[in-house]
């Protein structure tokens, strides 16, 4: 399962957004799940991994979700991303 995400966080992610992520996906550790940004990708299961992509503002976020529970997971990132005020759903 794929969604894409534009960053509108003027910081886009820092410290907090990543931890809260990972903090979600962390939830589902029988699904592989994964965000991409400017052709890199990294776990969304790791903080350095969701840090290293370097997420600003304007960027397109992709989280790319496969397994048992990529459904709920989606979901609880999107919700994550959401409450976060940092990135809305593109079309």
């Amino acid at each position: 399962m794929r969604k894409t995400y534009k960053i509108v966080d003027e910081n886009g992610f820092h410290a907090r957004p990543a931890n809260d992520l990972v903090m979600a996906a962390n939830r589902f550790l029988d699904t592989e799940i994964f965000a991409e940004v400017r052709n890199r990708k990294a776990t969304l299961h790791s903080i350095l991994g969701v840090l290293s992509l370097h997420v600003q503002f304007g960027d397109q976020f992709t989280i790319i979700a496969n397994g048992e529970q990529e459904v709920e997971a989606t979901r609880a990132l999107e919700e994550a991303i959401f409450n976060l005020k940092i990135g809305e759903l593109m079309e």
